[in-house]
């Protein structure tokens, strides 16, 4: 039985000097692998082409599909596409330098390496392509389409908690007369 990790993995020995393509397929058991909490599921296809060289390749990352995730607003499921491109350089080196730091998209291993790992990579570049604020979309009439039990239950807190704070404290309007004076 293989690791579903080595899915994610280039094999580098033996890959001629030239172009490359490949394709993975990050899944539910992706997402249970790397622990991206924000995703439920989901299926995205992974397009690489890959240009090697003797010192360094490039990589074009095509990623296309959907995931499942839950809705900010409503806590209900919600089926975010995504569809974007990515890259990733990585260097060759006799001898990795302690004090550089693998970049976003700039990474560097040793000549010798015998495989590329971009599960990590992959990761990253799926949860940095979903928006900060995961909600439904509007409807043709600018409505949310959010579940409607939920939309009227945070408008009911939202009421209350507006009449609680329209109530001065005593001694802020004080303040705000000595305010008013200067």
């Amino acid at each position: 039985m293989t690791d579903k990790r080595d899915e994610y993995i280039i094999r580098l020995s033996g890959v001629e000097i030239g172009n490359h393509k490949y394709s993975m397929i990050c899944d539910k058991a992706f997402f249970e692998l790397t622990r991206l909490d924000e995703i439920e599921e989901g299926t995205i296809q992974v397009r690489i082409e890959m240009e090697k060289s003797a010192k360094m390749m490039s990589l074009q990352l095509h990623f296309e599909g959907d995931v499942t995730v839950v809705c900010d607003r409503c806590l209900d499921f919600l089926t975010f596409p995504l569809d974007f491109i990515d890259f990733l350089v990585v260097n060759f080196v006799s001898h990795i330098d302690e004090s550089f730091e693998n970049d976003d998209n700039i990474w560097q291993i040793h000549e010798k390496a015998h495989e590329l790992d971009l599960t990590h990579f992959l990761y990253e570049a799926i949860e940095l392509a979903l928006p900060t604020q995961l909600i439904h979309s509007d409807d043709e009439n600018g409505n949310p389409t959010c579940n409607p039990q939920m939309l009227r239950k945070l408008a009911e807190l939202t009421s209350n908690k507006t009449e609680q704070t329209t109530e001065i404290d005593p001694r802020w309007n004080a303040l705000e007369q000595l305010r008013i004076k200067n």
